[in-house]
C-alpha cells in the first residue's frame, strides 16, 4: 500500500529548494552576461578608434606638397581636428565622453626605433583613446569583474 501523504510531504519540503539554488546561481549568470556586454562594448570601441585612425591617415595620402615630417604632421593634425570631432554630423566618432583624446606622431623611418627595420620614407601613427563605457562590478572575494584596461586605444600606422 502506498502512503500518499509521504510523497506530499517530500514535495512540500522541496518547495523552497529552487529559490535557494537560484540565489546561488543568479550572480554567476549575471556576471557572465554583464561581462559579455562589457567586453563587446570595449571591442566595439577599439574597432571604432582603429577605423577612425586609419581614415585620418588615408585622408592624408591626398597631400601632394608634403615632403618633410613636419608637413605630414601638420596635414594629419589638420585632418584629425576635422575628422575626429565629437560631433555626429561631420566627425567619425559619435562617442563623446570628456576622456576622448587622439595623438599623431610622424618620424623618419630610416632611423629605426626599438630594433625595428629601417624603411625608406616617413612613418606616421595616429592613436585614438578613451576610457571604457562600462566598468566592472566589484565582487567580494573576486575583485572587479570583468577587468578592462584603463584606456581603450586604437592606432594605425602608415608609411608615406
Amino acid at each position: 500500500m502506498v502512503n500518499h501523504n509521504f510523497y506530499r510531504s517530500i514535495q512540500q519540503r522541496q518547495k523552497g529548494a529552487v529559490a535557494i539554488e537560484f540565489v546561488f546561481i543568479f550572480p554567476v549568470l549575471f556576471i557572465i552576461c554583464y561581462a559579455i556586454i562589457v567586453y563587446g562594448l570595449a571591442f566595439l570601441l577599439v574597432q571604432n578608434f582603429t577605423y577612425s585612425s586609419e581614415e585620418v591617415l588615408r585622408a592624408a595620402l591626398v597631400c601632394e606638397d608634403c615632403e618633410t615630417t613636419a608637413e605630414w604632421e601638420a596635414e594629419i593634425n589638420a585632418i584629425g581636428t576635422v575628422r575626429l570631432k565629437k560631433d555626429p554630423v561631420d566627425g567619425l566618432l559619435i562617442y563623446a565622453p570628456g576622456s576622448l583624446s587622439w595623438t599623431s606622431n610622424c618620424r623618419d623611418a630610416s632611423a629605426p626605433l626599438d630594433g625595428s627595420p629601417a624603411l625608406d620614407g616617413i612613418l606616421c601613427e595616429v592613436s585614438v583613446s578613451s576610457l571604457p563605457l562600462l566598468d566592472g562590478i566589484t565582487m567580494p572575494g573576486f575583485g572587479k569583474l570583468p577587468t578592462l584596461p584603463d584606456m581603450l586605444t586604437g592606432r594605425a600606422t602608415l608609411l608615406f
